[in-house]
């Protein structure tokens, strides 16, 4: 017996929902987590020398200090806001992004049609899937691009859990966030 497609339609990708799964994604890198580390760090340090100074003194002897850590408190921000920004403005420029895509997942292939045109490729070409909780998986077949898959709008009696079994079955790594 040929097992049933599994298929997701109506899979649309609002521009907040970019910006969150894709700033969650930033978040969990490891070259970001190390600098969040380094900059938390800095600012705790910081931190400590102006209350050792207001504490010692009853004053502010070292005003640097307290520009510095003003200075990364800002930096910090402003990255997160840049990164947000710079995602929002990905988004808009993307058309494919803002067309509501339906998927077909076969036994052998993802299947996916939009207003836009047709695509299809081997479970091979996927190279790992990132669950992105709570509902959107994420299927790379390159380093660079995914396809979004809304779990929201599977077809029943299609499960998420059937998904990751489809997944698992083509040994394709599944990190969760």
């Amino acid at each position: 017996m040929k097992p049933t497609p599994i298929v997701l339609s109506g899979v649309q990708l609002s521009a907040e929902e970019f910006v969150a799964v894709n700033f969650r994604l930033w978040r969990a890198r490891p070259r970001t987590r190390l600098n969040h580390w380094i900059l938390g760090a800095a600012v705790a340090l910081l931190g400590v020398s102006v209350g050792l100074d207001l504490y010692q003194h009853g004053q502010l002897t070292q005003p640097s200090t307290l520009v510095f850590l003003a200075v990364a408190v800002l930096y910090a921000l402003f990255r997160a806001g840049l990164v947000r920004y710079q995602l929002r403005r990905g988004y808009a420029k993307n058309p494919t992004l803002q067309q509501p895509v339906e998927f077909t997942l076969t036994a052998t292939e993802i299947i996916g049609r939009s207003a836009l045109g047709q695509f299809s490729g081997k479970w091979a070409l996927i190279r790992r899937a990132v669950w992105v909780q709570p509902h959107w998986l994420l299927l790379y077949p390159t380093e660079a691009a995914c396809y979004y898959l809304d779990l929201r709008r599977l077809q029943p009696p299609a499960t998420a859990s059937e998904v990751a079994a489809l997944l698992t079955r083509h040994n394709i790594p599944q990190p969760q966030l």
